[in-house]
């Protein structure tokens, strides 16, 4: 019975954000009678929408890696091995921070030089 209850709140999660992001995908911000956008104006609004969303799903990841690499910290108590293992943490969280900023700019470049 729990497993149902958690499918349903791992469904109903994805479900409610298409709901919220529904507007913006049918331009109901857009008067009646103004409708003069292309079809790559919308695409470029698409992809922004989800590498804003990315970015802020990126960001919290990182967060996460260094106050669980905090905390690694925290318990090793001074067992070499354990302070080995939370180095090793911080370590890939500061790696997976630079590969994420390193995409982000790549992505930036590539729109500004095609003009999207």
């Amino acid at each position: 019975m729990n497993k149902n209850k958690t499918v349903i709140k791992l469904i109903r999660f994805p479900f409610f954000a298409v709901l919220l992001l529904l507007p913006v995908f049918v331009l109901a911000q857009v008067p009646p009678g103004s409708l003069s956008i292309s079809l790559v104006a919308l695409v470029s609004n698409i992809v922004i929408i989800i590498l804003n969303i990315l970015w802020i799903v990126a960001t919290a990841f990182t967060i996460i890696m260094f106050v669980l690499a905090g905390f690694k910290f925290i318990t090793a108590q001074g067992e070499m091995e354990k302070v080995k293992e939370a180095r090793n943490a911080v370590v890939w969280g500061v790696v997976g921070a630079a590969v994420i900023v390193l995409a982000w700019s790549i992505i930036a470049v590539v729109r500004v030089q095609i003009g999207v």
